[in-house]
């Protein structure tokens, strides 16, 4: 049981822990092909692909800046393997500045704050702009209420420095980063493992038929719209896919009614079955038209779904982030994703009133989405607008749409300024996740200057 679970075997030095990216890989090849990888890093099974140090040299600066990277991870966990690796890598190469940071971090949690300073006193890192922010945040952490606002006083006090191409700070932990493959202890029962199955599908292999039992007698929601997401994620012949997919609608649509009360149930049933290339059909935009007036896109909210993960979540290292990794998921944000690619299919099949038809109704479901507080959710509606306006051909709601699209990356832009995601802290990480799923958007409008850090 334990070893199908997470694959729960002592983390091996240089092994790295799991990561996962749940965004469909067609899109996101789509997406970095235009923009590249969000802040010049890419990171896939806990290796860094693309940032940091350059690939395959041997040289000991190199090896032990990927064995900081790798104590990172554990330290964003809260893992004690974070002060082992780090220790290592300055064996490796003495004057590693990386390596030095990730430990000074790692000794913060551990309240050992003589190292902290002895660490951003070394030579290598005295007077660089990433120890000034860490030594004014280990003089202030210790009478602060909590770590985030210490951090963030901390950020302001220095004049808010651009650490968004800092070399000494590690790769950002995203969302969809699996950070962990142990427990911390042992549920009770089997029920637990369903979860993890949800959040590590991988881990499921050869249990597919177990999966399967357990989505036919689940009561939650969100926890089957964030399966689905990591199911649809999968190619079209992986086994958990073929097991599970088509219940999981199914169970979505006995727990849904008749008459689903959010357009985020009430779409699940509309696309699936459907080819994501196929252009929507008459009878189709009919059958949209009397979705797209419900007047929620979803329930329960991210931060009462973020409560429940908690729960779910426990047994890992790194809780909090790991059910925000399942809180993002169950937003089920690729149905905006799929109903863009068939509008997209359908721009030389439709009439031009059919377009503006279609154009209508994308319009009104991204204004369900951007009534949410999330930057995954928002993000959505606002494509969904912005293409609806264009099959529209109106072009107010597409400028206001763009400028809305402006001022969410200005306000990303603020938050990557401070590097957030990029201090390998636990508790700086962990403190953050519930106050993100109750209001994403007032943690970014903080770091741009808009009102207070929640």
């Amino acid at each position: 049981m334990l070893r199908w679970a997470l694959g729960l075997v002592p983390a091996a030095m240089g092994g790295g822990w799991a990561t996962f990216r749940w965004l469909d890989e067609r899109e996101r090849r789509m997406q970095e092909e235009e923009l590249g990888p969000e802040d010049g890093w890419e990171v896939e099974g806990g290796r860094v692909l693309k940032g940091g140090p350059e690939k395959h040299s041997k040289s000991p600066e190199a090896r032990a800046a990927e064995l900081a990277q790798e104590a990172a991870w554990y330290s964003f966990a809260g893992h004690p393997s974070a002060s082992i690796t780090a220790n290592l890598a300055l064996e490796v190469y003495p004057s590693s500045a990386p390596a030095r940071l990730v430990r000074a971090c790692w000794c913060m949690q551990e309240n050992r704050w003589d190292l902290v300073r002895e660490d951003l006193t070394a030579p290598s890192l005295r007077d660089t702009p990433e120890a000034r922010l860490l030594l004014e945040f280990a003089d202030r952490q210790p009478r602060a209420a909590d770590w985030r606002h210490a951090f963030f006083d901390s950020w302001k006090a220095l004049g808010q420095p651009d650490f968004r191409k800092s070399p000494l700070l590690p790769a950002p932990i995203e969302w969809n980063h699996l950070n962990s493959n142990q427990i911390t202890w042992l549920p009770p029962g089997e029920d637990w493992l369903f979860p993890i199955g949800v959040l590590s599908p991988d881990s499921a292999k050869g249990r597919e038929s177990w999966m399967r039992e357990q989505v036919l007698s689940s009561q939650s929601v969100p926890l089957l719209l964030a399966l689905r997401e990591q199911l649809l994620s999968l190619e079209d012949e992986a086994p958990l896919r073929q097991a599970c997919l088509a219940s999981v609608e199914e169970r979505l649509g006995q727990l849904a009614g008749p008459t689903p009360r959010t357009l985020q149930l009430a779409l699940v049933p509309f696309l699936s079955g459907t080819s994501r290339s196929a252009p929507f059909e008459r009878r189709e935009l009919e059958a949209l038209e009397t979705l797209a007036v419900l007047r929620e896109w979803k329930q329960p909210s991210s931060e009462e779904v973020f409560r429940e993960m908690r729960v779910h979540t426990d047994m890992l290292h790194g809780p909090a982030h790991h059910a925000w990794v399942l809180t993002c998921m169950a937003q089920a944000t690729s149905h905006g994703t799929w109903l863009l690619q068939r509008a997209r299919a359908s721009k030389a099949h439709l009439t031009e009133d059919e377009l503006r038809w279609l154009g209508r109704l994308l319009y009104q479901v991204g204004a369900r989405l951007r009534e949410q507080r999330s930057r995954l959710e928002l993000e959505m509606g606002l494509r969904l607008q912005m293409f609806g306006s264009e099959l529209m051909q109106h072009v107010p709601t597409r400028e206001e749409c763009i400028a809305a699209w402006i001022q969410l990356g200005n306000w990303e832009d603020a938050v990557k300024k401070a590097a957030y995601d990029r201090w390998p802290i636990g508790p700086l990480r962990e403190e953050s996740c519930e106050h993100r799923a109750r209001n994403e958007l007032a943690w970014m409008q903080a770091f741009a200057g808009r009102g207070q850090l929640p």
